[in-house]
C-alpha cells in the first residue's frame, strides 16, 4: 500500500519564510498506526538529508514534519515559494 492510498491529507506548505511543513493525515487509526512504525524521525532526516522537527499527533492520527529550506521563500534560487512541492517524495512511499 503507497502512502498517497492511506491518507485524507498530504501537503507540504510554508511555515514562515525559512521553514517548510509537511502534514500527513491518514483515513483511520488502524492506518495510522501501521505507517507510525515507517515514517520515523531517521526517515524523514534520510529522505530529505536535514534534520528535521517530528511529531506524532496520536488524538488525530496525523504527523507533522517541519525543517529548514534551502533559501527563504521568495528568495534568489528558491523553486517553490509556497513550499507546495515538498510532500511529493512521500507520495509513492510503501508500507
Amino acid at each position: 500500500m503507497k502512502l498517497k492510498d492511506s491518507v485524507v491529507v498530504l501537503r507540504s506548505k510554508n511555515a514562515g519564510v525559512w521553514h517548510i511543513t509537511i502534514d500527513i493525515i491518514f483515513k483511520n487509526s488502524e492506518l495510522y498506526k501501521k505507517w507510525k512504525a515507517k515514517l520515523t524521525e531517521d526517515f524523514f532526516k534520510k529522505l530529505y538529508k536535514r534534520d528535521v522537527r517530528f511529531f506524532y499527533c496520536d488524538d488525530i492520527n496525523t504527523i507533522k514534519v517541519s525543517f529548514l529550506r534551502d533559501v527563504a521563500a521568495g528568495g534568489i534560487g528558491d523553486r517553490d515559494c509556497l513550499g507546495a512541492n515538498f510532500y511529493i517524495p512521500l507520495m509513492e512511499i510503501e508500507l
